[in-house]
């Protein structure tokens, strides 16, 4: 069979004006997945690959099948990419190792480079956890569509998903993530306001101010003048120097785009990150929109913007804060002065050398070194995103209408981008509670013989006064009754072991110890701990019973309706 009867390319994709057109040609020839992509054509024309192997046509015939499907059904190029990567890895070990390769053998071959990488990860520590389970899973999906397999390849090895390690976030760990972002925010606003339209057709280097006091010298592709001995460079004549130095005023003098691209791109790449975090967008449709004779209308608290096309408005392109509407403005403004001819192009077009394909967006590189010099973290798009979504969860409290704001499902809102706090989660575990645990009615152990509620005749100056909502109130009300239970018992120490945590918490303002003991934690342990007397002393049943729930509560086995509560206040101390 001539490798020229096989088509294996993707022609509907749009290629840079350097990059070569994929292709799974090599695939069909021992060492082609390893070859370099620049030259295997050139080495397959001149039978640097040997012959064709016809054994692996059927099987490379329906991978590309696969992925053109994939492609043309609206699949992520960039998915397409990794999963070639894929396949060229497990093709390229293949060849190593002299196996044959076709439909009839290549679940056999799967199973033993899975363990062939397994090895890499476990012995010679040249490959992480992640890296193992994204590579075999992601090429056991395509051998499992091939193979028409009702389980998957992957279930066959030995290789697992990574356990996760969480992500509850403690108020301190949130709060030094918050400060992070604002830092990011606060560079990235610098930056844009620094790098004006006179500015950046302005005298080399451009100075770029931060409100930190620190400044960055940015020279538009220009070498930076080297200082001090061991920079100078010794050049062989006169006219070097003359030469060189020409070359510079003349690269300076230049106001074009030619020359200022890069200062041009690093204000594009900022204001698409501002872009991202004030609508949501993911980084795929926000570089892929077109500059639009944009229409505002009000909205909530900011704006639905449209595109205003021959007096009509279409739908809605994306919603922006009220506060965002003036810097996008003057976004725009900034834009037309430098892409005046280009008045239908990206919103955001990046100038890139060798041709810039549509579908790909920017990695944010120069921003990354910018990040690097100035110490700060950088918060990529989707983490903005993820920022943007857990605070309107927080301030609404209402994930069906964050998940629509989002473009998402639920599910997908909630898995991916919500990060739990254990504030919140105390306050929904004990509205749970009070609606449907029994325990819980009222909110302290025990039972309320009325509704309305009272304080005692004698109750501590601190102590919690009754509200039918606070637990440790109900235990100083007149309607407040007991349970003969060795169950309610249990419930009153695991709240006195609650209560005692607080307690330990508590830094009190001065070291007067008439002070110190006036938190209000401490008259409901003192409250409990009457109450557990009072059973412990009056029969010998109820001393079994005292007896029974100390062991428990000694071990970490607390009533249900307090461990929740308990393990949250234990995980936060730990993290503190």
């Amino acid at each position: 069979m001539d490798s020229c009867e096989i088509e294996l390319t993707f022609p509907m994709l749009e290629y840079g004006a350097t990059e070569t057109p994929w292709d799974l040609l090599p695939l069909l020839f021992r060492g082609g997945a390893a070859a370099k992509v620049k030259r295997v054509a050139r080495q397959i024309a001149q039978g640097e690959l040997g012959h064709l192997l016809t054994e692996r046509v059927g099987l490379v015939i329906q991978l590309h099948e696969q992925l053109t499907d994939d492609l043309a059904g609206g699949g992520s190029r960039f998915s397409t990419k990794n999963k070639i990567n894929a396949l060229r890895t497990f093709f390229s070990w293949s060849d190593s190792e002299g196996g044959d390769l076709s439909l009839e053998t290549v679940a056999d071959t799967y199973i033993r480079w899975s363990d062939y990488l397994r090895h890499r990860h476990m012995v010679d520590r040249k490959l992480s956890e992640g890296s193992l389970y994204d590579l075999t899973r992601l090429t056991a999906t395509m051998l499992d569509r091939v193979l028409c397999r009702q389980s998957s390849l992957s279930k066959n090895t030995r290789v697992r998903k990574p356990r996760g390690k969480g992500k509850v976030h403690t108020s301190k760990a949130d709060k030094q993530y918050l400060h992070n972002t604002f830092q990011f925010g606060h560079a990235l606003a610098d930056i844009c306001n620094s790098l004006t339209t006179e500015a950046t057709i302005g005298p080399l280097p451009v100075c770029i101010k931060l409100r930190t006091g620190q400044e960055l010298e940015h020279w538009s592709g220009l070498p930076r003048p080297q200082t001090g001995e061991k920079h100078r460079i010794k050049l062989r004549s006169r006219r070097q120097i003359e030469v060189s130095r020409s070359k510079r005023t003349a690269w300076e003098e230049d106001r074009t785009l030619r020359t200022r691209y890069s200062l041009v791109n690093l204000r594009i790449e900022c204001e698409l990150l501002m872009f991202i975090g004030q609508t949501g967008l993911n980084l795929q449709q926000a570089h892929t929109l077109r500059v639009e004779q944009f229409h505002y209308t009000s909205h909530l608290d900011g704006y639905q913007v449209r595109a205003y096309k021959n007096r009509r408005e279409g739908e809605v392109l994306f919603e922006i804060f009220a506060g965002y509407q003036a810097w996008l403005k003057r976004y725009l403004e900034w834009r037309s002065a430098w892409f005046a001819n280009e008045p239908d192009s990206l919103l955001f077009p990046l100038i890139r050398s060798g041709g810039r394909i549509l579908e790909k967006a920017t990695q944010f590189e120069n921003i990354n070194n910018i990040c690097h010099e100035l110490g700060i973290s950088m918060i990529k798009p989707r983490q903005l995103r993820g920022t943007r979504i857990n605070w309107l969860l927080r301030e609404s409290r209402n994930p069906n209408q964050v998940a629509e704001l989002a473009q998402h499902t639920v599910e997908t809102l909630i898995r991916v981008y919500t990060d739990p706090h254990p504030q919140i989660t105390m306050m929904e575990i004990a509205r749970f509670h009070q609606k449907t645990d029994p325990y819980l009615a009222p909110p302290a152990p025990g039972r309320c013989i009325s509704a309305i509620p009272e304080s005692v005749d004698i109750i501590p100056r601190n102590a919690p006064r009754p509200d039918c909502i606070n637990a440790a109130g109900c235990l100083f009300c007149t309607q407040h009754r007991d349970i003969e239970s060795e169950d309610h018992v249990w419930s009153l120490d695991s709240l006195r072991y609650l209560k005692s945590l607080e307690l330990a918490r508590y830094r009190p303002p001065t070291l007067d110890p008439q002070l110190s003991t006036e938190h209000p934690a401490l008259a409901v342990i003192d409250r409990l701990t009457a109450k557990l007397r009072f059973f412990e002393e009056s029969s010998e049943v109820r001393k079994s019973w005292i007896e029974e729930v100390r062991i428990r509560i000694s071990e970490g086995h607390y009533h249900p309706a307090w461990e929740g509560f308990i393990r949250l206040v234990e995980l936060r101390q730990k993290t503190l």
